[in-house]
């Protein structure tokens, strides 16, 4: 069952992007929040604790109810879909942090905070708006969780999974936002892309599951101390 709904998931992602880059083509606002809800029924198939599964399961409901209200509404209700954002990330901070052994405040953990922290408010200050407090309030979280990612002991593909996953959730942010005043067809693939494959990559992260196993070599990564 987990290689059918894996399956059901790739086919789903091509269809959007068909969608996507064929001008004239018009999909149901329905259709996109099934992806995620595909990926749900993936992630129900593995051996997860219960308690993890949920925390799981709860974001990945969120983003397609997200993904509903984006395409449905539009700009019109912005602030409730950064508001929801932040809830949903909320639950993959409560996942990181507590993968990670203990929490240490050291001077190169300081810095590396401080590096994320200036780079996504800068972005936040350039997408989101001067004035849109929330923005900047998911910059710091967002800052937070990049940390946190950085900090687990882990496998090294588990790592990349976990960090481009969530890399490409927030340039789909950014391009969700450029979306609301420019339409074209490559912004909308890029933007979907990002979404679709980044939900999968960081949650099969968070699952412990890899996508794409490698030989491990002598360029590993190497956990912040």
């Amino acid at each position: 069952m987990k290689k059918a709904f894996m399956l059901a998931f790739v086919l789903l992602a091509v269809i959007d992007f068909i969608n996507c880059v064929i001008p004239g083509q018009e999909i149901s606002v329905w259709f996109r929040p099934i992806q995620m809800m595909v990926l749900i029924l993936w992630v129900n198939q593995l051996k997860l604790k219960p308690k993890r599964s949920f925390f799981i399961t709860i974001p990945l409901i969120m983003a397609a109810i997200m993904d509903y209200l984006f395409f449905k509404f539009g700009s019109e209700i912005e602030v409730i879909i950064i508001a929801l954002i932040f809830i949903k990330y909320s639950f993959f901070l409560y996942l990181l942090y507590t993968d990670i052994d203990k929490l240490r405040f050291t001077k190169k953990i300081l810095r590396w905070l401080i590096n994320y922290l200036v780079i996504f408010l800068v972005i936040a200050g350039l997408v989101g708006g001067k004035n849109n407090v929330l923005a900047y309030g998911l910059a710091v979280q967002v800052s937070i969780i990049f940390l946190f990612i950085s900090l687990k002991k882990s496998d090294s593909e588990i790592f990349r999974q976990k960090y481009l996953g969530y890399c490409l959730m927030i340039f789909s942010l950014i391009f969700g936002k450029i979306l609301f005043a420019d339409s074209r067809w490559f912004v909308e693939f890029l933007g979907r892309f990002s979404f679709v494959f980044g939900h999968l990559l960081f949650i099969a992260g968070l699952a412990n599951v890899k996508l794409f196993p490698v030989k491990s070599n002598t360029l590993d990564y190497q956990t912040v101390k």
